[in-house]
């Protein structure tokens, strides 16, 4: 969409596990440009190359700006939240990107958990303790180099590499600093005594901006590099799913967003803190919003786009390298099985369930399968036990929160598969929304951006339309997830081979059902 030649444009970078996006946007959320690459990642899959993969988000900014044919007055990063490296006093990298996914560290996460308690822990970080927190990928690094703590200067983010690149300067935000499990979200500081256990200091610690305050500025040497101009300034926005949540106009109390990606995050904005005892037993972590005002509860699936990407590699033979086009060839796929539930029963837990009732051992189980049956039905079922198990997520924190949500708004670049949007949308009883820009974490990064210019980062928002289901597909789909997904999914473990599912389980409260297929109340 061409903008007029006077008006500022704001740029947005994403830095995402499987691509780096970047966008141009006016101060409208009118896109002018977008661009994305490949986010690096070594061999061994536990790592980003560091300078390869700030290669490739400043490859993608330099691409926007050409074909916006001008320069962003400000830039905004945002990004996954756990990946970081280590950097040295002269600001290279003592480390690799370190991907939160990496299992390795779960060890150092299991002993924190012995030494203070989960529920103490999660109490006073508002996070679950994991192998992917910072904190004990910290631990994992000092056993093994026990002078690291010493030659270290820092620590960075993802996004915030891409800052430092950019201007010379270190900084985050706190919705990356509280995703460290070093970070107390009640009193907005670094955790002397936490970060002690891995030998690391506040000054080892990147500054935590407020909202919307700028890094630094665009330096010369970089500005030569990307075509942005000397002197504008950089702001870490923030965690992405959340940056992504505002940009598509999940704000205030009882809004959840559904933000999908390679992971697929829930969250509930409230106005208070919830009962971290509660959430800590399903798993959740909880925070601030990227406003620094609201709060936020947070329950993540971390095989979402990936049970895609794997059911690509492996059944359709379309490796990563094919790009746009086996996730086209896998929309067409699922398109051509019947509308309606597939009758198959999937639990997306390949590599366990984080929440709600936490089950590590939790595996991907497929239940149903007959001769009627092809990869088409299959690859529908994935898409239907990733939706059945999100709108568990979402009961679980609307009985969290003792409220309702008053919308779901789906947003990330998975809801360009519009089978699974639909069936989101008959699954869940409340109202759905889509956010229609593919991209509202890079579109939130910019908002934020402007902030440091001093325009209002809420007047840049997203168009948001609502999904109606067909009643019928939306009754089926509803019966079969309290009737046969819950009772599943809720089962006594380890049950015995061949075993009928159970005509009754505990199950979370959930949202009443007893409404019309908008979702709203008779």
């Amino acid at each position: 969409m061409n903008t007029h030649p006077d008006t500022p444009l704001l740029a947005g970078v994403d830095i995402g596990s499987t691509h780096c996006k970047v966008l141009l946007t006016d101060l409208t959320g009118n896109v002018v440009a977008r661009a994305q690459r490949g986010t690096p990642r070594a061999p061994d899959g536990h790592t980003h190359p560091a300078g390869e993969l700030v290669d490739a988000a400043l490859d993608a900014l330099r691409t926007c700006v050409r074909r916006a044919g001008r320069a962003p007055a400000a830039v905004g990063l945002t990004g996954m939240a756990e990946a970081g490296a280590l950097l040295a006093p002269d600001g290279g990298t003592l480390t690799p990107v370190l991907a939160w996914s990496d299992p390795g560290p779960a060890p150092h996460a299991d002993r924190l958990r012995t030494a203070y308690g989960s529920l103490a822990l999660h109490a006073r970080t508002g996070v679950v303790p994991s192998a992917k927190v910072p904190l004990a990928k910290w631990c994992a690094l000092v056993s093994e180099h026990p002078d690291l703590p010493s030659r270290a200067a820092a620590w960075a983010g993802a996004a915030d590499l891409v800052a430092h690149t950019l201007t010379g300067s270190l900084g985050t935000d706190a919705t990356f600093a509280q995703r460290t499990l070093a970070w107390s979200p009640h009193t907005g500081s670094w955790d002397p005594g936490l970060l002690a256990e891995a030998g690391l200091t506040e000054d080892h610690m990147p500054p935590v901006r407020p909202p919307g305050h700028p890094v630094g500025r665009v330096t010369a040497g970089a500005a030569a590099a990307t075509g942005l101009t000397a002197g504008s300034p950089v702001v870490v926005a923030g965690h992405d799913h959340l940056v992504g949540a505002w940009a598509a106009g999940v704000r205030t109390t009882g809004q959840v967003a559904d933000s999908m990606g390679t992971a697929e995050a829930v969250l509930t904005v409230t106005s208070e803190v919830p009962d971290p005892a509660a959430a800590a037993r399903q798993g959740m972590s909880y925070g601030r919003h990227v406003d620094g005002t609201h709060w936020i509860v947070l329950a993540g699936m971390r095989s979402s786009g990936a049970l895609i990407e794997w059911f690509c590699d492996r059944f359709m033979g379309l490796p990563a390298t094919r790009g746009t086009e086996r996730y086209e060839a896998f929309a067409r796929l699922v398109a051509a099985a019947p509308q309606g539930p597939t009758g198959l029963l999937l639990a997306p837990y390949p590599g366990g369930r984080a929440c709600p009732e936490p089950a590590p051992d939790a595996r991907c189980d497929l239940l149903g399968m007959g001769p009627r049956h092809g990869l088409a039905d299959l690859a529908r079922a994935l898409l239907e036990g990733a939706a059945h198990h999100v709108r568990w997520m979402t009961d679980a924190q609307a009985a969290l929160t003792a409220r309702p949500p008053a919308s779901v708004t789906l947003l990330g670049g998975p809801t360009r598969q519009h089978t699974w949007t639909a069936v989101k949308a008959a699954v869940s009883p409340w109202p759905v929304r889509l956010c229609q820009e593919p991209e509202a974490p890079a579109l939130g990064a910019a908002a934020w951006s402007g902030a440091a210019l001093g325009h209002d980062p809420a007047a840049l928002r997203s168009t948001v339309t609502e999904l109606v289901p067909d009643p019928d597909t939306a009754r089926a789909y509803r019966a079969e997830h309290r009737h046969r997904f819950l009772p599943y999914v809720t089962r006594p473990a380890e049950p015995s081979a061949g075993a009928d599912l159970p005509e009754t389980a505990p199950r979370p409260p959930e949202t009443d059902d007893r409404r019309s297929p908008r979702g709203d109340r008779p």
